[in-house]
Formats: structure tokens, C-alpha cells, sequence
């Protein structure tokens, strides 16, 4: 067996609805890490969340499951041994049925998990024959085998936030979110983190679009292109 099996596993959960980034982590070992927003910041949400599992490992509190609810979304982590499994949730996810299938994950790959090295840039995994296999995991290479195994999940979740900062120039937060919301189910939407790149500038243009005053609205769309220019999009 090898990473590859992991990586697709970890993948696959980010084909559950509502679930928009996932981390698999064993020690400083990143297994598969794709989230809805930079590499440095996943990496510090995973040393984060790897210092808190410690912590309740010294104590000898031994935890199996975490739920952290924020503003932007959820945190559900799954804990086997010493591997972390970390899924961000959207309102639209069914955290029980998620929570199910990450376990499973877990147990089903049990073995392979117990095998890996919990050092950071290498998986050491043994094969059948006893000798050990390294395979060193670059971020494209994660990234092809997350492309094959699941649809990509995209920035939405920043571009949102920094869109609320342009559009609350003119209007209160509640009118905001209540816009945000209504032109996503308008736009038959449910999940904006499932969607390309392009349906995501449109999405973006289309709210911005929605400022009444024309000069305001003009001086808001050159801030968007600004940011989009950031996203790459």
C-alpha cells in the first residue's frame, strides 16, 4: 500500500456535501491537506490543532471526536491513535454523517496509518517484503491525485470575507448576509465552494452589482477587481 491510497481516501470525503476542506495528519507527517485557503494557513490550523490533541494526550484524555463552530464554518476533527483527521464544514453539511464516514476512513486504513512516519516531507511506509518504502509528497502531487479523486474545492470562503469588506462600505452586515444568501439560492448555488474559478467571479461581480448608487457601485467593482486579481481569477 502507499500514500497515494491515503491521499485519495482523505479526498473523497470532500465529495459529502457541505464538507469543504479536509487534513490528514499523523505527528508532523502531512498526509493530504486541501483547504479553502492558503498553505500557510492550513498549516498553522494543523500545528494548531496538533498541539491541542497533545495537550489533551498528556493529560490522558483520550479524544475521539472535536466540534468547533465559528462564524465561517466548523471544524470537525476525528482522532484515531496518533492520526488527525481535520474536515471544515459548511452550513449545508450533515456533521453526524460526516463524522460517521471519517471514522470509517480511519478504521479502514488503520494499518496504513500505523505504518506511517510521523516526521514532516516523507510518508515511511512498509511493504509486504519488509523493506521500507519512502515516497516524498510534493503539494502538486497532492493536488493531482485530489483533482482525480474529488471536484476541487475552491477560495470561496476568503473571497467572501474580503467581499464583505467592500460591500460593507455601503451596507449593515445583517443586509449583507441577507443579500450574500439570497442571490446564492437565486443563482440555484447551494455550495459556492464547490464551484470553478470562473462561476466564482461571476458570483462575485454579480453581488457587487447590486449597489443602487452607480458611482459607488463603480469604485466597489475596481476594489473586486483588485481582489480577484489577488485569487487569480
Amino acid at each position: 500500500m502507499t500514500p497515494n491510497t491515503l491521499i485519495a481516501a482523505a479526498a473523497s470525503l470532500q465529495r459529502l456535501d457541505g464538507v469543504a476542506g479536509v487534513i490528514l495528519f499523523k505527528g508532523k507527517n502531512t498526509v493530504h491537506k486541501q483547504m479553502p485557503f492558503s498553505d500557510g494557513r492550513s498549516l498553522d490550523l494543523q500545528a494548531t490543532i496538533g498541539q491541542m490533541v497533545d495537550g489533551y494526550r498528556q493529560v490522558r484524555r483520550k479524544m475521539r471526536q472535536i466540534y468547533l463552530e465559528f462564524d465561517g464554518g466548523t471544524l470537525l476533527i476525528v482522532i484515531q491513535d496518533e492520526s488527525v483527521l481535520v474536515l471544515l464544514l459548511t452550513a449545508r453539511a450533515d456533521a453526524d454523517l460526516v463524522a460517521s464516514a471519517a471514522a470509517v476512513l480511519l478504521n479502514d486504513q488503520a494499518l496504513a496509518l500505523a505504518q506511517l512516519s510521523n516526521e514532516a516531507s516523507a510518508a515511511t511506509l512498509k511493504t509486504s517484503d519488509g523493506i521500507e518504502e519512502l515516497v516524498v509528497t510534493s503539494p502538486r502531487r497532492l493536488q493531482e491525485m485530489t483533482d482525480k479523486a474529488e471536484p476541487v474545492v475552491n477560495n470561496w470562503g476568503q473571497i467572501r470575507k474580503q467581499l464583505e469588506g467592500i460591500l460593507g462600505k455601503v451596507m449593515g452586515r445583517a443586509q449583507l448576509s441577507m443579500m450574500i444568501d439570497r442571490t446564492l439560492v437565486k443563482r440555484g448555488t447551494p455550495d459556492p465552494y464547490s464551484l470553478p474559478g470562473a462561476e466564482v467571479r461571476k458570483l462575485a461581480v454579480a453581488l457587487v452589482d447590486q449597489v443602487p448608487n452607480s458611482s459607488k457601485r463603480q469604485a466597489l467593482m475596481s476594489e473586486l477587481e483588485t481582489v480577484l486579481a489577488d485569487h487569480r481569477l
